[in-house]
Protein backbone atom coordinates (compact mmCIF):
# COMPACT_ATOMS: atom_id res chain seq x y z
CA UNK A 1 0.00 0.00 0.00
CA UNK A 2 3.10 2.08 -0.44
CA UNK A 3 1.94 3.65 -3.67
CA UNK A 4 -1.93 4.14 -2.14
CA UNK A 5 -0.62 6.44 0.62
CA UNK A 6 -2.82 9.37 -0.25
CA UNK A 7 -6.37 9.04 -0.78
CA UNK A 8 -7.38 11.26 -3.28
CA UNK A 9 -4.24 10.39 -5.32
CA UNK A 10 -5.24 6.78 -5.95
CA UNK A 11 -7.84 4.71 -6.67
CA UNK A 12 -9.09 0.88 -5.02
CA UNK A 13 -7.82 -1.53 -7.48
CA UNK A 14 -9.78 -4.61 -5.69
CA UNK A 15 -12.67 -5.17 -3.04
CA UNK A 16 -10.24 -5.83 -0.37
CA UNK A 17 -8.38 -2.18 -0.98
CA UNK A 18 -11.82 -0.56 -1.17
CA UNK A 19 -12.84 -2.03 2.26
CA UNK A 20 -9.33 -0.39 3.49
CA UNK A 21 -9.86 2.95 1.82
CA UNK A 22 -13.16 3.36 3.33
CA UNK A 23 -12.08 2.34 6.52
CA UNK A 24 -9.13 5.07 6.46
CA UNK A 25 -11.91 7.77 5.68
CA UNK A 26 -14.24 6.56 8.68
CA UNK A 27 -11.01 6.52 11.01
CA UNK A 28 -10.00 9.68 9.32
CA UNK A 29 -13.53 11.08 10.10
CA UNK A 30 -13.74 9.55 13.56
CA UNK A 31 -10.32 11.04 14.99
CA UNK A 32 -11.41 14.53 13.28
CA UNK A 33 -14.75 15.13 15.01
CA UNK A 34 -12.44 16.83 18.22
CA UNK A 35 -10.72 19.16 15.78
CA UNK A 36 -13.69 21.80 15.38
CA UNK A 37 -14.29 22.95 19.28
CA UNK A 38 -10.00 22.90 18.80
CA UNK A 39 -10.46 24.79 15.67
CA UNK A 40 -13.24 27.40 17.32
CA UNK A 41 -11.01 27.94 20.80
CA UNK A 42 -7.98 28.47 19.28
CA UNK A 43 -9.61 31.07 16.66
CA UNK A 44 -10.70 32.85 20.01
CA UNK A 45 -7.74 32.72 21.42
CA UNK A 46 -5.74 34.46 18.42
CA UNK A 47 -8.36 36.77 18.22
CA UNK A 48 -8.03 37.76 21.92
CA UNK A 49 -4.16 37.73 21.37
CA UNK A 50 -4.91 40.09 18.47
CA UNK A 51 -7.06 42.71 20.49
CA UNK A 52 -4.37 42.46 23.14
CA UNK A 53 -2.09 43.75 19.94
CA UNK A 54 -4.56 46.20 18.96
CA UNK A 55 -5.43 44.69 15.50
CA UNK A 56 -7.66 46.55 13.35
CA UNK A 57 -11.32 45.78 14.37
CA UNK A 58 -12.90 45.54 11.08
CA UNK A 59 -10.11 43.21 9.97
CA UNK A 60 -10.25 40.86 12.83
CA UNK A 61 -14.43 40.66 12.89
CA UNK A 62 -14.56 39.59 8.99
CA UNK A 63 -11.39 37.15 9.69
CA UNK A 64 -13.40 35.91 12.78
CA UNK A 65 -17.01 35.10 10.73
CA UNK A 66 -14.68 33.32 8.14
CA UNK A 67 -13.19 30.80 10.11
CA UNK A 68 -16.36 30.33 12.09
CA UNK A 69 -17.94 29.55 8.78
CA UNK A 70 -15.60 27.11 7.64
CA UNK A 71 -15.70 25.40 11.51
CA UNK A 72 -19.17 25.01 11.38
CA UNK A 73 -18.86 24.11 7.95
CA UNK A 74 -16.04 21.24 8.63
CA UNK A 75 -18.16 20.09 11.64
CA UNK A 76 -21.26 18.90 9.33
CA UNK A 77 -18.98 17.50 7.14
CA UNK A 78 -17.26 15.74 10.14
CA UNK A 79 -20.23 14.47 11.07
CA UNK A 80 -22.51 13.85 8.14
CA UNK A 81 -23.46 10.51 8.48
CA UNK A 82 -23.93 9.06 4.59
CA UNK A 83 -24.62 5.09 4.11
CA UNK A 84 -24.89 2.69 1.71
CA UNK A 85 -24.98 -1.07 1.79
CA UNK A 86 -22.79 -0.90 -1.72
CA UNK A 87 -18.96 -0.54 -0.91
CA UNK A 88 -18.17 1.58 -4.32
CA UNK A 89 -21.04 3.59 -3.58
CA UNK A 90 -19.89 4.05 0.49
CA UNK A 91 -15.93 4.58 -0.96
CA UNK A 92 -17.74 7.45 -3.45
CA UNK A 93 -19.80 9.11 -0.78
CA UNK A 94 -16.85 9.06 1.75
CA UNK A 95 -14.52 10.42 -0.99
CA UNK A 96 -16.72 12.69 -2.05
CA UNK A 97 -16.87 14.07 1.82
CA UNK A 98 -13.14 14.10 2.79
CA UNK A 99 -12.77 16.44 -0.62
CA UNK A 100 -14.74 18.68 0.55
CA UNK A 101 -13.21 18.50 4.27
CA UNK A 102 -9.96 18.91 2.73
CA UNK A 103 -11.26 22.41 0.64
CA UNK A 104 -12.31 23.50 4.01
CA UNK A 105 -9.31 22.54 6.03
CA UNK A 106 -6.92 24.29 3.60
CA UNK A 107 -8.80 27.59 3.75
CA UNK A 108 -8.94 27.16 7.52
CA UNK A 109 -5.30 26.81 7.49
CA UNK A 110 -4.94 30.06 5.02
CA UNK A 111 -6.78 32.02 7.60
CA UNK A 112 -4.56 30.98 10.05
CA UNK A 113 -1.62 31.66 8.63
CA UNK A 114 -2.49 34.86 6.80
CA UNK A 115 -3.56 35.92 10.60
CA UNK A 116 0.13 37.13 11.12
CA UNK A 117 -1.01 39.50 8.31
CA UNK A 118 -3.42 41.31 10.63
CA UNK A 119 -0.88 42.39 13.56
CA UNK A 120 0.15 45.77 13.62
CA UNK A 121 3.56 46.46 11.84
CA UNK A 122 4.68 47.97 15.38
CA UNK A 123 4.15 44.93 16.96
CA UNK A 124 7.18 43.86 19.16
CA UNK A 125 9.87 41.17 18.55
CA UNK A 126 8.68 38.65 21.57
CA UNK A 127 4.99 39.07 20.94
CA UNK A 128 6.04 38.36 16.88
CA UNK A 129 7.50 35.12 17.63
CA UNK A 130 4.64 33.47 20.59
CA UNK A 131 2.41 34.17 17.80
CA UNK A 132 4.38 31.99 14.89
CA UNK A 133 5.16 30.05 17.78
CA UNK A 134 1.38 29.15 18.34
CA UNK A 135 0.28 28.66 15.25
CA UNK A 136 3.15 26.01 14.47
CA UNK A 137 2.25 24.02 18.00
CA UNK A 138 -1.90 25.08 17.10
CA UNK A 139 -0.28 22.84 13.63
CA UNK A 140 0.92 20.09 15.62
CA UNK A 141 -2.11 19.39 17.73
CA UNK A 142 -4.98 19.84 15.51
CA UNK A 143 -2.89 17.20 12.63
CA UNK A 144 -2.34 14.77 15.32
CA UNK A 145 -5.77 12.92 14.37
CA UNK A 146 -5.02 13.37 10.38
CA UNK A 147 -2.33 10.76 9.74
CA UNK A 148 -4.71 8.12 7.65
CA UNK A 149 -4.89 11.37 5.23
CA UNK A 150 -1.76 12.82 4.93
CA UNK A 151 -2.22 15.14 1.65
CA UNK A 152 -4.03 17.00 4.72
CA UNK A 153 -1.72 17.31 6.99
CA UNK A 154 1.23 18.14 4.71
CA UNK A 155 -1.12 20.68 3.14
CA UNK A 156 -2.26 22.23 5.97
CA UNK A 157 1.28 22.11 6.71
CA UNK A 158 2.72 23.45 4.25
CA UNK A 159 0.45 26.91 4.14
CA UNK A 160 0.71 27.42 7.55
CA UNK A 161 4.45 27.16 7.46
CA UNK A 162 5.12 29.11 3.96
CA UNK A 163 2.84 31.69 5.42
CA UNK A 164 4.48 32.59 8.66
CA UNK A 165 7.95 32.61 6.58
CA UNK A 166 6.17 35.15 3.81
CA UNK A 167 5.15 37.33 6.82
CA UNK A 168 8.65 37.14 8.48
CA UNK A 169 10.39 37.72 5.03
CA UNK A 170 7.61 40.91 4.28
CA UNK A 171 8.53 42.42 8.04
CA UNK A 172 12.31 42.10 7.76
CA UNK A 173 12.66 45.68 9.20
CA UNK A 174 11.58 44.29 12.68
CA UNK A 175 14.01 41.71 13.00
CA UNK A 176 17.51 41.20 12.81
CA UNK A 177 19.35 39.63 9.80
CA UNK A 178 20.50 36.33 12.19
CA UNK A 179 16.49 36.01 13.13
CA UNK A 180 15.70 35.75 9.18
CA UNK A 181 18.78 33.39 8.27
CA UNK A 182 17.63 31.26 11.59
CA UNK A 183 13.87 30.94 10.27
CA UNK A 184 15.00 30.50 6.58
CA UNK A 185 16.67 27.56 7.49
CA UNK A 186 14.88 25.91 10.49
CA UNK A 187 11.70 26.25 8.52
CA UNK A 188 12.64 23.89 5.82
CA UNK A 189 14.11 21.53 7.79
CA UNK A 190 11.11 21.55 10.60
CA UNK A 191 9.06 20.74 6.96
CA UNK A 192 10.92 17.40 6.02
CA UNK A 193 11.02 16.27 9.37
CA UNK A 194 7.14 16.68 9.06
CA UNK A 195 6.87 15.42 6.00
CA UNK A 196 9.24 12.25 6.89
CA UNK A 197 7.25 11.44 10.28
CA UNK A 198 4.12 11.99 8.71
CA UNK A 199 4.68 9.47 6.46
CA UNK A 200 6.14 6.61 8.75
CA UNK A 201 2.91 7.37 10.64
CA UNK A 202 0.17 7.20 8.10
CA UNK A 203 2.29 3.94 6.93
CA UNK A 204 1.73 2.89 10.12
CA UNK A 205 -1.97 3.58 10.73
CA UNK A 206 -2.28 2.08 7.42
CA UNK A 207 -0.98 -1.24 8.24
CA UNK A 208 -3.10 -1.01 11.45
CA UNK A 209 -5.98 -1.02 9.54
CA UNK A 210 -4.89 -3.54 6.71
CA UNK A 211 -4.22 -5.69 9.95
CA UNK A 212 -7.53 -4.98 11.71
CA UNK A 213 -9.20 -5.85 7.94
CA UNK A 214 -8.02 -9.40 7.80
CA UNK A 215 -8.04 -10.49 11.28
CA UNK A 216 -11.93 -9.27 10.48
CA UNK A 217 -11.85 -11.28 7.50
CA UNK A 218 -10.72 -14.34 8.52
CA UNK A 219 -12.96 -14.17 11.75
CA UNK A 220 -15.96 -13.87 9.58
CA UNK A 221 -14.59 -16.48 7.09
CA UNK A 222 -14.39 -18.60 10.59
CA UNK A 223 -17.50 -17.63 11.92
CA UNK A 224 -19.11 -18.40 8.39
CA UNK A 225 -17.52 -21.76 8.21
CA UNK A 226 -18.61 -22.65 12.11
CA UNK A 227 -22.10 -22.01 10.84
CA UNK A 228 -21.60 -23.70 7.92
CA UNK A 229 -19.94 -27.15 9.61
CA UNK A 230 -23.01 -26.88 12.21
CA UNK A 231 -25.62 -26.97 9.35
CA UNK A 232 -24.19 -29.97 7.85
CA UNK A 233 -24.20 -31.87 10.97
CA UNK A 234 -28.32 -30.58 12.09
CA UNK A 235 -29.24 -31.04 8.11
CA UNK A 236 -30.00 -33.97 5.58
CA UNK A 237 -27.58 -33.55 2.68
CA UNK A 238 -30.14 -34.76 0.25
CA UNK A 239 -33.34 -33.21 1.25
CA UNK A 240 -32.22 -30.02 3.11
CA UNK A 241 -34.66 -31.13 6.13
CA UNK A 242 -33.33 -31.36 9.96
CA UNK A 243 -32.03 -34.56 10.71
CA UNK A 244 -32.25 -36.98 13.10
CA UNK A 245 -29.64 -35.16 15.48
CA UNK A 246 -31.42 -31.97 15.03
CA UNK A 247 -34.50 -33.36 15.94
CA UNK A 248 -33.18 -34.90 18.73
CA UNK A 249 -31.44 -32.02 20.33
CA UNK A 250 -34.78 -29.97 19.31
CA UNK A 251 -37.40 -31.98 20.72
CA UNK A 252 -35.11 -32.83 24.09
CA UNK A 253 -34.92 -29.23 24.23
CA UNK A 254 -38.77 -28.44 23.98
CA UNK A 255 -38.98 -31.60 26.39
CA UNK A 256 -37.33 -29.53 28.98
CA UNK A 257 -39.48 -26.47 28.12
CA UNK A 258 -42.57 -28.29 28.25
CA UNK A 259 -42.08 -29.87 31.87
CA UNK A 260 -41.17 -26.51 33.40
CA UNK A 261 -43.95 -24.38 31.38
CA UNK A 262 -46.87 -27.09 31.66
CA UNK A 263 -47.24 -26.81 27.77
CA UNK A 264 -47.94 -29.10 25.02
CA UNK A 265 -46.43 -30.50 22.14
CA UNK A 266 -46.45 -32.98 19.10
CA UNK A 267 -45.19 -35.14 16.97
CA UNK A 268 -46.71 -36.70 13.45
CA UNK A 269 -44.18 -39.39 12.25
CA UNK A 270 -44.43 -39.98 8.55
CA UNK A 271 -43.46 -43.71 6.44
CA UNK A 272 -43.63 -42.93 2.69
CA UNK A 273 -46.09 -46.03 1.15
CA UNK A 274 -44.78 -47.12 -2.37
CA UNK A 275 -41.25 -45.88 -2.54
CA UNK A 276 -39.12 -49.01 -2.40
CA UNK A 277 -40.73 -49.93 -5.56
CA UNK A 278 -39.61 -46.67 -7.43
CA UNK A 279 -36.01 -47.70 -6.15
CA UNK A 280 -36.39 -51.29 -7.34
CA UNK A 281 -38.25 -50.09 -10.46
CA UNK A 282 -36.24 -46.61 -11.28
CA UNK A 283 -33.33 -46.50 -9.59
CA UNK A 284 -31.82 -44.57 -6.92
CA UNK A 285 -31.51 -41.17 -8.99
CA UNK A 286 -35.04 -40.82 -9.10
CA UNK A 287 -35.70 -42.80 -5.59
CA UNK A 288 -33.84 -39.54 -4.15
CA UNK A 289 -35.60 -37.31 -6.61
CA UNK A 290 -39.18 -38.48 -4.63
CA UNK A 291 -37.57 -38.26 -1.88
CA UNK A 292 -36.71 -34.39 -2.53
CA UNK A 293 -40.39 -33.61 -3.79
CA UNK A 294 -41.64 -35.20 -0.70
CA UNK A 295 -39.70 -32.86 1.71
CA UNK A 296 -40.95 -29.44 -0.61
CA UNK A 297 -44.53 -30.64 0.16
CA UNK A 298 -43.88 -31.73 3.62
CA UNK A 299 -42.16 -28.02 4.10
CA UNK A 300 -45.51 -26.50 2.13
CA UNK A 301 -47.69 -27.94 4.71
CA UNK A 302 -45.60 -26.33 7.51
CA UNK A 303 -47.05 -22.81 7.85
CA UNK A 304 -45.48 -21.98 10.97
CA UNK A 305 -41.70 -21.63 11.14
CA UNK A 306 -41.23 -22.91 15.10
CA UNK A 307 -42.73 -26.60 13.66
CA UNK A 308 -39.41 -28.75 12.61
CA UNK A 309 -39.91 -30.83 9.53
CA UNK A 310 -36.95 -33.76 9.79
CA UNK A 311 -36.12 -36.74 7.70
CA UNK A 312 -35.57 -39.55 10.28
CA UNK A 313 -33.48 -41.64 7.76
CA UNK A 314 -34.63 -43.54 4.73
CA UNK A 315 -38.33 -42.86 3.48
CA UNK A 316 -38.92 -41.94 7.26
CA UNK A 317 -40.08 -37.76 8.59
CA UNK A 318 -41.39 -36.12 11.48
CA UNK A 319 -42.55 -33.15 12.12
CA UNK A 320 -42.20 -31.54 15.77
CA UNK A 321 -45.35 -29.40 16.43
CA UNK A 322 -44.93 -26.71 19.26
CA UNK A 323 -47.49 -25.44 21.63
CA UNK A 324 -50.04 -27.89 20.19
CA UNK A 325 -53.60 -26.66 21.33
CA UNK A 326 -54.94 -30.49 21.16
CA UNK A 327 -55.27 -33.85 19.16
CA UNK A 328 -57.69 -32.32 17.02
CA UNK A 329 -54.70 -30.51 15.63
CA UNK A 330 -52.16 -32.91 15.20
CA UNK A 331 -55.04 -35.04 13.08
CA UNK A 332 -56.25 -32.09 10.69
CA UNK A 333 -52.49 -31.29 10.18
CA UNK A 334 -52.10 -35.47 9.71
CA UNK A 335 -54.83 -35.57 7.21
CA UNK A 336 -53.06 -32.32 4.94
CA UNK A 337 -49.90 -34.06 4.79
CA UNK A 338 -51.62 -37.45 3.83
CA UNK A 339 -53.82 -35.79 1.00
CA UNK A 340 -50.73 -33.61 -0.19
CA UNK A 341 -48.31 -36.55 -0.46
CA UNK A 342 -50.36 -38.53 -1.96
CA UNK A 343 -51.23 -36.15 -5.08
CA UNK A 344 -49.59 -37.74 -8.23
CA UNK A 345 -46.35 -35.95 -9.65
CA UNK A 346 -44.35 -36.29 -12.48
CA UNK A 347 -40.68 -36.42 -12.77
CA UNK A 348 -38.97 -36.31 -16.42
CA UNK A 349 -41.67 -37.37 -17.77
CA UNK A 350 -42.47 -40.46 -15.33
CA UNK A 351 -45.85 -40.04 -13.01
CA UNK A 352 -45.30 -41.13 -9.56
CA UNK A 353 -48.09 -41.85 -6.75
CA UNK A 354 -46.39 -42.31 -3.66
CA UNK A 355 -48.61 -42.17 -0.38
CA UNK A 356 -48.02 -41.89 2.74
CA UNK A 357 -48.88 -43.67 6.29
CA UNK A 358 -49.01 -41.31 9.24
CA UNK A 359 -48.86 -41.56 12.94
CA UNK A 360 -49.42 -38.71 15.69
CA UNK A 361 -48.65 -38.29 19.46
CA UNK A 362 -48.89 -35.40 21.84
CA UNK A 363 -47.42 -34.83 25.21
CA UNK A 364 -48.07 -35.56 27.84
CA UNK A 365 -51.28 -37.39 26.86
CA UNK A 366 -48.78 -40.15 24.76
CA UNK A 367 -46.25 -40.15 26.90
CA UNK A 368 -43.66 -38.41 29.20
CA UNK A 369 -40.57 -38.17 27.25
CA UNK A 370 -39.66 -37.62 23.79
CA UNK A 371 -38.62 -41.17 23.35
CA UNK A 372 -42.48 -42.01 24.44
CA UNK A 373 -43.72 -39.95 22.17
CA UNK A 374 -41.86 -41.40 19.44
CA UNK A 375 -42.48 -44.79 20.23
CA UNK A 376 -46.30 -43.95 20.45
CA UNK A 377 -46.14 -41.85 17.03
CA UNK A 378 -44.42 -44.87 15.25
CA UNK A 379 -47.00 -47.53 16.64
CA UNK A 380 -49.94 -45.13 15.48
CA UNK A 381 -48.41 -45.07 12.27
CA UNK A 382 -48.36 -49.19 11.72
CA UNK A 383 -51.48 -49.20 12.54
CA UNK A 384 -52.31 -46.22 9.96
CA UNK A 385 -50.53 -48.66 7.28
CA UNK A 386 -52.10 -51.82 8.26
CA UNK A 387 -55.65 -50.87 7.73
CA UNK A 388 -54.47 -49.11 3.84
CA UNK A 389 -54.28 -51.49 1.00
CA UNK A 390 -50.86 -50.94 -0.01
CA UNK A 391 -50.47 -51.98 -3.41
CA UNK A 392 -47.02 -53.76 -4.06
Amino acid sequence: MKNKLFLLCSSPENKFETRLFIARFERYFNQSKKNSPLLLLASFVLAAYQVYLNTPTLQLIIWQTLLVFFIVAIYKIDHQQQYSPDIERQYLLLKSRITRRLIYGLGIAVLFGASCFLLPDQTPFDHLALYYIFLVCLFAIILISNITFPEYYFGYGFIIISLILAHTSTHASGHSEGFLMVASLVCPIGVLMMILKATEMSHRAINEIVLSLMLTKQMAEMLELQQAIKHQSEHDELTGLANRRKFESSASELESNAKLGNICFGLVYIDLDKFKPINDTFGHIYGDLVLQEMAQRLNACCARQSDLVCRMGGDEFCILIKDVIGQQQLQDLAQSIEFRLGQTFSINGVDFNVGASIGTATYPADGDSVDELVSCADKNMYHHKQQKLVPI
